[in-house]
């Protein structure tokens, strides 16, 4: 079992009060003029990306669901987390951020929406949330069908929030990533990290590909035999001067080849009624 060190407690610790806190804020500050809102969530970390409850004023407007990444996701499972997300929400899509055309339907749905709440003008406001590096900007870009939110592979890119033209009547809001103040639990930090969604400085990777292991040889997974960190660093010739293998760096590679999914399709969470 991981334990976190105190510096990576830390680490992991402020990650959430600075520009987090802040969007979280703005986004309050800003509740009156949004119609409804589009979170992205990971479709590997369906439950653990969920951030829309951390916006209290936000709770009452028309939510779409977006499990983006699914192509990194496990098919089956994807499909039942669509179909547990629905009850209550507006939509839920599974789609990938960089494929405008994945994400057809929930641009569909987004346009022909009708306002809830007029506040006296014709435009409908919609507030993209999500955790960071759910690839919240990459989605909008695709919905927007041109370049207008700066992508970067690496959570915490997005600091301020402004209105983007979706068409003639909608207009969406580009939100800072947030994530809860307190990660519930070891199992999800190193997923979380595994994924991108926490920062590189927030965990061990070397643990973080040890914890991989562990779970996937849990579940009989093929990628078993893949995620050997010592055996994965021997492969790519990942040795130091003396002969050994540069632990750190091949998990740093194995943390990068996993995010670009050449391990295959893995999602980590279950719905509830399937655990």
């Amino acid at each position: 079992m991981f334990v976190a060190s105190a510096d990576e407690r830390r680490a992991a610790a402020s990650w959430f009060p600075g520009h987090m806190a802040a969007g979280v804020r703005g986004l309050e500050q800003s509740a009156d003029l949004i119609d409804a809102v589009l979170e992205v969530r990971d479709a590997r970390l369906p439950d653990t990306t969920a951030v829309a409850h951390l916006h209290r004023k936000l709770a009452r407007k028309p939510t779409f669901v977006l499990l983006n990444r699914h192509d990194l996701a496990d098919v089956a499972l994807t499909k039942a987390w669509v179909a547990a997300l629905a009850p209550g929400r507006a939509g839920v899509f599974a789609g990938i951020g960089t494929s405008a055309s994945s994400l057809r339907a929930l641009r569909t749905a987004l346009v022909s929406s009708p306002p809830r709440s007029s506040h006296g003008r014709a435009r409908f406001r919609i507030a993209v949330i999500g955790a960071p590096n759910t690839g919240k900007s990459s989605v909008i870009n695709a919905l927007l069908r041109r370049k207008r939110t700066v992508v970067a592979d690496k959570p915490g890119v997005t600091r301020h929030m402004s209105w983007l033209p979706l068409d003639g009547r909608t207009e969406m809001l580009d939100t800072p990533g947030v994530l809860q103040p307190k990660i519930a639990g070891v199992r999800a930090a190193w997923q979380l990290a595994l994924c991108g969604i926490l920062p590189a400085s927030a965990i061990d990777p070397e643990q973080v590909v040890d914890d991989l292991r562990d779970w996937i040889a849990a579940r009989g997974h093929p990628l078993n035999t893949d995620a050997e960190l010592e055996a994965f660093a021997r492969r790519r010739g990942m040795l130091r001067r003396d002969g050994e293998s540069d632990r750190r760096n091949a998990a740093l590679a194995f943390m990068k080849d996993f995010r670009a999914g050449r391990f295959g399709r893995i999602t980590f969470e279950v719905p509830p009624e399937r655990t």
